[in-house]
């Protein structure tokens, strides 16, 4: 008779498990890892995949995914189950679901499930021993994410640079990091960081810290701007309370995560002027004028510093050039160092005389606001001369010297072979770089921000921190996708700069 009431016991579990959404925890805290689960039974089991609809959540990782068969009233039931780790977002009430799922002429909608998240002291501060002290206090992993900025105070345009720390005294099997803050209101360039772990005492407590992420954030506008917290994901070992030699193999692993508090900057307007070519504190420095080959003179110019020079303008000649003017470049490039933070735009000038002689090129100059003084600079490069030559074309012969001059060897085939190798050499690299401007864009046209991020994604497979020419062309166009996609009044002709970004991202 028990065996009975027992059987019919599990069959009423199995039965009450089919075709249900469940969480197991109704009140989280911030720092909390929840367990989505979803049971799916008979015709729905054959489903690949499915996505809770999540509001206030969000998943981490991979879910792990379970096929299984019972014996239910007699026939065999196919059962599979769909787990998922979702973490919090923000304090406030949280939703799963409903989940509607139709197979078939078959349809189900599962109910949603109410979550209610509670604030977290712990990730109210950013300072060390004041997070330290409340995570002791509740008796949990001391394991955190802390965020630093170098200066309080900045103007728009002007870096500061905030690094992510990570803090650790538990036993660590892996971490990883599972949510990046996006950062609409600035433009970011992402910084080497340093790999060396250091460790500290955080009050009485010895700590590792290591450095997880360094950013230069540069403010598209004025007024207190808002960093969110980075979140992090980690196995931790928990030991048990048996003592004895073998009690440091024993103990269960178990995931937890962290958000680190977010901060503000104080971002002050440039204060009005004259308009401004470029912000920070930089430098112009420009190479003498060459001409090689009966070609065109050529100004390489350089602006250097700490600005974001990404939104620099060219510099600008003081008068008008006794010529033709072309300009290519503009280039930035990122020094590799984590002890400072500088950058460097290089352009060069394209002069074509219009006539063969002493030939001046006019000074140039550019217009700069400096944060450190609160006063804009003119830099300038000062003129220089160079004497410019000028292909000579030989004049023709007349008939008469042509029929009594001696018999010349024809110089056609070597002009001919010379064409060929040009050839060889010149048009496969046309070829490709006409192919490149018309995939950047097909890739550009008619797309919105999120989807010309997507389809670059698929095309160059590319980290968002590798350390390469490749990668800050990379992030200088994830940088203004994001601006974009926020729907800020960015520059008329974003979607050439746009173009041109993601050109130049297929070219490295």
């Amino acid at each position: 008779m028990r065996r009975l009431v027992f059987l019919i016991a599990l069959l009423f579990a199995a039965s009450a498990r089919a075709n249900q959404l469940s969480v197991d925890a109704r009140t989280m805290r911030m720092n909390d890892l929840a367990t989505v689960q979803i049971v799916l039974e008979g015709s729905y089991a054959e489903v690949e995949a499915v996505s809770p609809p999540l509001e206030n959540l969000a998943i981490v990782g991979e879910p792990w995914v379970s096929t299984e068969f019972a014996w239910i009233n007699g026939k065999v039931v196919r059962r599979k189950t769909f787990r998922y780790r979702a973490r919090p977002i923000a304090d406030g009430p949280a939703r799963v679901g409903p989940l509607a799922l139709r197979v078939e002429n078959e349809s189900i909608t599962l109910a949603a499930v109410d979550v209610e998240i509670q604030p977290d002291r712990a990730i109210s501060s950013n300072d060390a021993e004041s997070v330290l002290r409340d995570l002791i206090a509740n008796g949990r992993d001391l394991l955190f994410v802390v965020a630093e900025k170098d200066r309080e105070s900045v103007y728009v345009g002007e870096p500061v640079t905030v690094t992510w720390f990570l803090y650790n005294a538990a036993a660590v099997q892996q971490w990883q990091v599972v949510g990046v803050p996006k950062l609409p209101d600035f433009w970011v360039e992402e910084l080497a960081k340093s790999e060396n772990m250091e460790r500290m005492y955080v009050g009485d407590v010895l700590m590792q810290r290591v450095p997880i992420r360094r950013v230069a954030l540069f403010p598209l506008r004025s007024g207190r701007l808002r960093v969110e917290g980075m979140t992090l994901q980690a196995a931790v070992m928990r030991r048990g309370s048996r003592r004895g030699p073998f009690s440091i193999f024993e103990g269960e692993i178990a995931e937890t995560t962290f958000t680190s508090a977010p901060i503000e900057v104080d971002a002050k307007p440039i204060p009005p002027g004259a308009p401004v070519d470029a912000v920070g504190d930089l430098a112009l420095t420009c190479a003498m004028p060459v001409q090689k080959n009966g070609g065109p003179v050529v100004v390489a110019v350089t602006l250097s510093g700490v600005g974001n020079l990404r939104a620099a303008t060219p510099p600008h000649f003081d008068r008008a050039v006794a010529g033709n003017v072309q300009l290519e470049g503009g280039d930035v490039t990122l020094p590799r160092e984590d002890a400072s933070f500088g950058m460097a735009r290089r352009w060069r000038f394209l002069l074509f005389p219009s006539s063969p002689g002493m030939f001046e090129v006019p000074p140039l100059s550019t217009r700069v606001f400096v944060p450190a003084t609160g006063e804009r600079r003119e830099l300038r490069c000062g003129a220089s001369f160079v004497n410019a030559l000028t292909a000579h074309v030989p004049e023709a012969p007349h008939a008469e010297s042509a029929t009594q001059a001696p018999s010349q060897p024809r110089q056609w085939p070597w002009i001919a072979a010379a064409l060929f190798i040009a050839a060889l050499l010149f048009v496969p690299r046309l070829r490709r770089e006409r192919a490149l401007r018309n995939e950047a864009r097909a890739i550009v046209r008619d797309a919105t921000p999120a989807e010309i991020r997507a389809r670059m994604q698929e095309r160059v497979k590319i980290a968002i921190n590798e350390p390469s020419e490749r990668g800050d062309a990379w992030r200088a166009l994830l940088s203004l996708l994001d601006a974009a996609e926020r729907e800020r009044d960015i520059a008329v002709g974003a979607e050439k700069e746009i173009e041109r970004r993601v050109l130049e991202v297929l070219r490295t």
